[in-house]
Order: structure tokens, then C-alpha cells, then sequence
């Protein structure tokens, strides 16, 4: 059974994706060949035993990167089968819930992404015999109308009920305010809410794919889908989050393996509607906050998918990756595509580390071993991504200029066989796949030695907003200085270790 067919990442065979990529992995294995054939012959000759211990962590990484592959591979093409052949197999009538609840959040978004959204929605519910209710969140009345003509056009209006709760406070306590509003409704453990955001359009068949697993799996709380970038604006920004899709795609995968998974995406996640209405939950909406030791309680503003997905996770409950089930991302790079994308990348791992040290003292007890250990990978990963580029950097500085030429052939040529591997799983080659991989990781690297310093600092991309709220405001002396003085120490701390390992002339 081919359980891929329906996803867009399969959209072509694996012959003709595998056809596509031979000019691009012929272009890069080139030049990796020709720059090793220019080299001069004292350059082949320089020593590398100074450089053994990054390899050996480079060698770590790689197998670690590894042990994703294969755990991807075995979910995708025997276990989600399985779980997927089960629940296709359920009874019609339990195959779905009674009730289903879309909560949508919106605040401001363009008009035609709003409406390709909630089609996309009654679209998909026109599939399903369960009773629907939409619950919009939106921030204005203009906002509201244009879900009233939308719903009142489509053809699936007679079965879809439009209950409008205003946006107040910002998008998290929006949410909180619907999940104290559904909490009137007494819902059934069998009732599902789809939480999802403004700009999500939903993919063909998303639903009739996801809804059967809970009824398939009593102990599953939440399952997430597969995202497509659909981006306008710079070519370059569409590349970079293109590939960034496709690498989560693979580790979405390989954490599923265990049941478990380390975000439930706020675009699209569907939920048990008696896990929604719960205390914890709909608190963890409206006052998740972390204590520090420099910036005292930090109450988060963005990260509500971390939060709701945090209060699940302590309990120990069961999650679910839907490979072959996908929703479109609309997203615009705007006029400033890389300082969008750093920007994106602020926000992205900022709600991952205002999350991951108090995921790490968790332990094991509710969450599974491998997945506790992806967490504190998340911690060494931001450090070891950069050992590599820096050890090069100063071995050619110090050693021998031939060194920077050496690491730049191996780089070429390991990051294309990684980029190979995304292939056999979906991903479109080019030729821009390998610079913008080594800027995710180089650059995202950095983006997370900085952030993890910066905790209290949180923007969403259209609002300029700090931890408390407040817009424009500035900060405390210390609270300024103390973190630039730890990146500091941090960096000097790894240069160090780094000169220890490649050393100098004598």
C-alpha cells in the first residue's frame, strides 16, 4: 500500500526526483573534484591529526543525523502504514467524532489569505459527518464580516456554525477566551478541536486522514500534519523555507517513532476537545511563564503551540506525526528576506529554549528516553554546528591557508549526500539547497547562542512587542549588558577549546 501517494512532497516519482538531482550532485562533486585536483601538492600533504577531535564530533553528528534517518524511514513505510491500514479498517461510524471544533485565531491578515483559508476548511469538512463549529477569533469587525460572506457563499454553510469571540489581549488569550467559551458545551472525549492559525489553508483529504486515528488510538491527545511553504516575495526566502519544511518533515517522522513529538504546530494541530477545555490547558494559554535567574519571571507572548503542547507532554501523553497529511503555509519574505528570516528564526528558537530547559528536568518519566535526549541535543547542536566552520577558520590562520580549502571540499560533498537523503524523502533538489543549508545551520546556529541569552526578548514578525506586552519600552542595565557579557564568555570559552584541539605554530 502506498501510503505517500496523497502528499505533495510525492507529488513526483522517486525516479524522476532522483533524475532531477543528478545535474545538481554532478555540478557539486565537480567542483569538490576540481578544487581537490588544483590543489598543489603540499596541500594534500598537511597534517590532520589536529583536527581529529572535530572530526570525531563531526563524525557523532552524522550518525546522529543518521539514527533520524533510519527512524524516519521506519515510521513512514512501516508503522504509520500499519496505523494507518487500522484505522481505515474502523467502522464508519466510530471512524470519526460527533462533534469537531476549529478554533481560528486571526489578527490582520490579507483578505484572500483569510478566504482561501476557511474554504479550504469548509472544503474539507464537506468530507466528514461530523458536526462542525467554527469558532473566529478575530481582531476586528471588518474581520468578521469577511468569514460571514465567505461562509454565507460556500455550499457547505447549512453545516457549519460561526460563533465570533473578539480578539483581546493578543492571540494567546484570544485562544484561552474560546477554550473557556467551549468548555460550556460539555464536550465528549471523543470530540476533537482543530487549533489552527489565520494563515493555514488546509490540504486535500487532511481530516479523513487524521480524525480516524483518535478513534483508532484512545491514548493519542494530539497529532500534527505535514507543512508546505507557500511563499511569496524573494526567491531566495521561498528556497530556504522550503528546505526548512523538508528537514522538519524528517524529524517529525523520527520523533513519531516514539510516540511523542517536540512541538504540535499552532498552524494546524487537531486535539481531544477534553484536553482543550482542561484548566492546565487553557492556563498554559493565558499564563505559561518560565523563572529566570537575571530577568525574574518571563511570561511567554509567542509559543502558545509550545505551551499547549508543554501541558500534554507532562502527562505523558501520546502524539502523532500524519506524513502524508499537509497544510499550506502563506507566508511573504518581504522587502528584507534575510532580515526576515533571521527574525523568523529569533521567534522559532526562542519558544524553543524558553521551553527546553524545563523539558530536560522533566526527565524520562513522562516523556520517552529518545525523545528527552532530542532535547538536550537542542542544547549541544547550536555549539557543535559551529565547531566545524571556526576550527577551519583558525587552522588556516594559524596551521595553513590549504586547511580552509580542505574543509570547504568536505563540506561540499557531505552536505550534498545530506541533501540527497532529503531527496529520497520528498525533497526537490537545487542548487541552492546547499547554501542555504549551511546558512540554516551556521546562521540559525548563531541565531540560538544569542537567543538563548536573550529569553526575555520576544517578537512576533508584525509586532514589536517584549516579554511583558509593551511596546517601545527599553530594558535594565544589567539586563542589556549581563547577556552580551555570557556571549562573550561563551564564545571565548569555545574559541579556546577550539585553539586546544587544532593549536598553533610553534
Amino acid at each position: 500500500m502506498n501510503t505517500t501517494s496523497g502528499s505533495l512532497r510525492y507529488d513526483i516519482s522517486l525516479g524522476m526526483r532522483l533524475l532531477r538531482a543528478i545535474p545538481v550532485v554532478l555540478a557539486y562533486f565537480g567542483i569538490a573534484m576540481l578544487c581537490f585536483l588544483f590543489l598543489p601538492s603540499k596541500a594534500r600533504e598537511i597534517p590532520l591529526e589536529s583536527l581529529a577531535v572535530v572530526g570525531l564530533i563531526g563524525a557523532w553528528r552524522y550518525l546522529w543525523l543518521l539514527t533520524h534517518c533510519v527512524r524516519a524511514l521506519l515510521y513512514e513505510h512501516l508503522v504509520y502504514p500499519k496505523i494507518q491500514f487500522e484505522a481505515g479498517n474502523l467502522p464508519e461510524r466510530l471512524k470519526y467524532p460527533q462533534r469537531m471544533f476549529f478554533v481560528i485565531p486571526t489578527f490582520g491578515e490579507k483578505p484572500d489569505v483569510s478566504r482561501s483559508m476557511l474554504n479550504s476548511v469548509m472544503t474539507e469538512i464537506a468530507l466528514i459527518p461530523s458536526e462542525i463549529t467554527i469558532f473566529v477569533n478575530a481582531g476586528s469587525e471588518a474581520e468578521d464580516d469577511l468569514f460571514r460572506e465567505v461562509h454565507a457563499a460556500h455550499s457547505q454553510r447549512d453545516r457549519v456554525q460561526l460563533h465570533y469571540i473578539r480578539q483581546q489581549g493578543g492571540k494567546r488569550q484570544g485562544m484561552a477566551d474560546v477554550l473557556h467559551e467551549l468548555a460550556a458545551y460539555d464536550v465528549e472525549d471523543s470530540d476533537i478541536v482543530a487549533l489552527m492559525d489565520g494563515d493555514t489553508v488546509l490540504g486535500p483529504g487532511i481530516l479523513e486522514k487524521c480524525l480516524p486515528l483518535f478513534a483508532l488510538r484512545p491514548a493519542l491527545t494530539a497529532v500534527t500534519t505535514d507543512n508546505i511553504s507557500v511563499t511569496t516575495g524573494n526567491w531566495l526566502y521561498r528556497k530556504w523555507y522550503t528546505l526548512r519544511f523538508s528537514m522538519r518533515h524528517r524529524y517529525m517522522k523520527s520523533l513519531s517513532l516514539s510516540k511523542q513529538l517536540q512541538v504540535l504546530t499552532g498552524r494546524f494541530s487537531l486535539f481531544r476537545a477534553t484536553e482543550c477545555v482542561a484548566d492546565d490547558f487553557i492556563d498554559s494559554l493565558e499564563n505559561d511563564r518560565i523563572k529566570h535567574w537575571l530577568h525574574g519571571e518571563i511570561q511567554f507572548v509567542t509559543g502558545d503551540d509550545k505551551s499547549t503542547w508543554f501541558t500534554l507532554l507532562k502527562k505523558g501523553g501520546e502524539m502523532l506525526y500524519v506524513p502524508d497529511a499537509y497544510i499550506f503555509c502563506m507566508e511573504d519574505s518581504g522587502p528584507q528576506p534575510v532580515r526576515m528570516s533571521i527574525k523568523k528564526m529569533h521567534r522559532w528558537f526562542g519558544n524553543m529554549l524558553r521551553n527546553n530547559g524545563r523539558v530536560i528536568r522533566l526527565g524520562m518519566g513522562a516523556q520517552k528516553p529518545f525523545v528527552w535526549w532530542c532535547h538536550v541535543d537542542q542544547r549541544l547542536s547550536m555549539w557543535t554546528s559551529l565547531m566545524g566552520p571556526i576550527a577551519a577558520i583558525w587552522a588556516s590562520l594559524w596551521l595553513s591557508p590549504y586547511y580552509l580549502l580542505i574543509y570547504a571540499i568536505l563540506v561540499i560533498i557531505v552536505r550534498t549526500m545530506y541533501i540527497l537523503l532529503l531527496t529520497l524523502e520528498g525533497h526537490r533538489l537545487s542548487l541552492m539547497d546547499i547554501p542555504m543549508l549551511l546558512y540554516t545551520q551556521w546562521v540559525g546556529s548563531a541565531v540560538k547562542v544569542y537567543t538563548l541569552f536573550h529569553l526575555h526578548h520576544q517578537k512576533w514578525d508584525a509586532h514589536r512587542q517584549d516579554a511583558s506586552g509593551k511596546k517601545g519600552q527599553g530594558e535594565p542595565f544589567l539586563d542589556f549588558l549581563i547577556p552580551k557579557l555570557q556571549i562573550a564568555f561563551s564564545a571565548t570559552v569555545l574559541l579556546l577549546f577550539i585553539i586546544s584541539i587544532v593549536g598553533t605554530k610553534t
